[in-house]
């Protein structure tokens, strides 16, 4: 196994042994600071002082925080037998053909000069964040059949690592290990608990994994539950205010209700109902500093978030934000965020109104319904976090 900060794609996949030594890695028992009883944090963590874990520690309290480790994602992809139907609501037609038409198949195998391309591109991406001093890390491919089949009785064998946005949630200096709605990516956790555990039971971090989903068959509308489900890329820190979309494609209202109940006060979880056009609350926003967010007014169900009274607002069309991911930009400072080559209009706005744009391509990503944000999820940022 590679070293867990390696920027380079290492498709040297996990084996079933090394699998089944981090089950208990995300346990769904909290480990607090300076605890040692956790099933997370193991024999060694009675050797780990609290001062140790302070100077190691994991915290994220807003978007737009100083981007300093993180978790990217790889290429690997391992298709459905099926496609699933809720896929229909917010793929964009390239994506669904491009699994109807690799059913079954490896994505490294099946396309290898689009896998090369992809490796190109999140590699060039993952080395602009490591030249900026941002520790990298990236998931294990994972090829092992008894993984890949884990709960196959719902939903066939496969697995998508492209997004590690949306298994994992950090808030303050909770790390979660999330549920998620679609069978697939519930085994997306098994690539990313071996290369962040050490770091992980090391630090600050307060872990949980939330209740594992019922394994129920999707019902007529290709939904599953009862839940609960949360995914990262519906979920947007701004301090103790998190707001999380709710388009009925991924996170539940179980889910949400978890969060608030698990976070507790002074938290304040709140509901973003979004168009069944979108998947998650980062295809239609994005908040790249205090008082200015990128949207898609066509993604909210209800209108604009009331948070955003009063923000600097740059429109995309829905065109731009479901066929190029225009709103899933990745925030690495307050000033400075990178989006995907071709958004000029965007990236010209952006710049009007003073933040520093890096554009690099991505174009063979995004085509899936996922860029930059869903890329991406920190383990640090810095920023001051008010009472």
């Amino acid at each position: 196994m590679g070293t867990a900060c390696e920027i380079e794609l290492k498709n040297t996949g996990m084996t079933r042994r090394e699998a089944l030594q981090t089950v208990g890695v995300m346990a769904a028992t909290v480990a607090t600071a300076g605890t040692a009883t956790s099933a997370m944090a193991g024999d060694g963590a009675a050797k780990t002082t609290a001062a140790a874990r302070a100077a190691n520690r994991i915290e994220v309290n807003h978007e737009w925080g100083t981007l300093k480790e993180v978790v990217c994602g790889i290429p690997h992809l391992v298709f459905p037998a099926t496609v699933p139907k809720v896929f229909y609501n917010f793929m964009p037609a390239k994506g669904v053909a491009f699994f109807e038409k690799n059913r079954g198949k490896v994505l490294a195998e099946a396309e290898p000069e689009l896998f090369k391309k992809q490796t190109a591109q999140m590699n060039a991406a993952a080395g602009i964040l490591k030249k900026r001093g941002v520790k990298v890390y990236r998931p294990n491919a994972v090829n092992d059949k008894v993984v890949l089949s884990y709960q196959e009785n719902i939903f066939p064998p496969s697995i998508a690592q492209m997004y590690p946005r949306d298994p994992m949630l950090v808030i303050g200096r909770h790390f979660i290990e999330t549920s998620l709605m679609w069978p697939m990516r519930r085994r997306e956790r098994f690539g990313i608990r071996p290369v962040i555990a050490e770091r992980l039971k090391h630090s600050n971090a307060q872990v949980v994994a939330m209740p594992p989903a019922f394994p129920a068959k999707a019902d007529a509308e290709g939904v599953y539950g009862p839940g609960p489900f949360i995914e990262g890329g519906d979920v947007f820190l701004l301090g103790r205010d998190i707001y999380v979309g709710h388009s009925g494609n991924a996170t539940n209202l179980a889910g949400i209700q978890w969060l608030q109940q698990y976070l507790g006060d002074p938290y304040r979880v709140q509901k973003v109902p979004l168009s069944k056009k979108m998947l998650h609350l980062d295809c239609c926003l994005a908040t790249p500093r205090p008082g200015l967010a990128i949207v898609c007014r066509e993604g909210f169900k209800d209108g604009l978030p009331k948070f955003l009274s009063g923000w600097k607002l740059i429109d995309v069309s829905l065109e731009d934000a479901h066929t190029k991911m225009a709103t899933n930009g990745l925030v690495i400072d307050r000033k400075t965020i990178m989006i995907a080559s071709g958004l000029d209009d965007l990236a010209k706005a952006l710049r009007a109104v003073g933040q520093t744009v890096i554009e690099t391509p991505f174009d063979e990503i995004y085509f899936y319904g996922g860029s930059f944000r869903c890329w991406h999820h920190p383990l640090v940022r810095e920023s001051k976090l008010e009472a």
